[in-house]
């Protein structure tokens, strides 16, 4: 399967989740020129800015360890740009965070 494709369902299935949650998803795949956000949601007043790792095994580590330190950084610039964003538009959040959410995709075939 493309990776592209496998990394999509992953959102897909974290915005699902995140949704039976009770949050409101703002953006998805959020680009600026300082980096890519996988998912912006917000809930209560708060907003989250989540970062989603798809894997089908646990080979090379947890999903989450391979949020790098430079993803890190990538990912809180560009929260900033899209707060820039927000308060232009007159919203400004109670509060607002990082999320990493792993999702685990296991296919078995043939299995009767």
């Amino acid at each position: 399967m493309d990776k592209r494709v496998f990394g999509q369902i992953g959102e897909n299935a974290a915005a699902d989740v995140l949704r039976a949650k009770g949050y409101r998803i703002l953006r998805q795949n959020y680009r600026c020129r300082y980096g890519e956000i996988d998912i912006i949601a917000e809930r209560d007043g708060d907003v989250s800015f989540v970062e989603v790792k798809t894997r089908q095994s646990l080979n090379y580590g947890r999903p989450c360890e391979a949020v790098t330190e430079e993803k890190r950084r990538h990912m809180r610039r560009a929260a900033h740009c899209y707060l820039g964003e927000m308060k232009e538009r007159g919203y400004v959040p109670r509060r607002y965070g990082f999320t990493i959410i792993e999702v685990m995709v296991n296919q078995e075939d043939n299995v009767f």
